[in-house]
């Protein structure tokens, strides 16, 4: 093997090296965006059972009028 192909094959490594480490990034990103989504929901659904909070959208609010 010579040395250009030698170095060809180094980079195409070290970009599936980047391209995992990316879905690794992205995937974790979506799982603290998914999590902090619920527990911001779990946090209006309890406001709004203690009627502190009225979210117009919400099912339970038309059922509290």
């Amino acid at each position: 093997m010579n040395k250009i192909q030698m170095l060809i094959s180094q980079i195409d490594c070290v970009d599936s090296m980047i391209t995992a480490k990316i879905e690794n990034e992205r995937a974790m990103m979506n799982d603290l965006f998914f999590s902090q989504l619920g527990t911001t929901y779990q946090k209006v659904s309890l406001a709004e059972k203690q009627v502190h909070v009225k979210n117009a959208c919400s099912p339970i609010t038309s059922e509290l009028d």
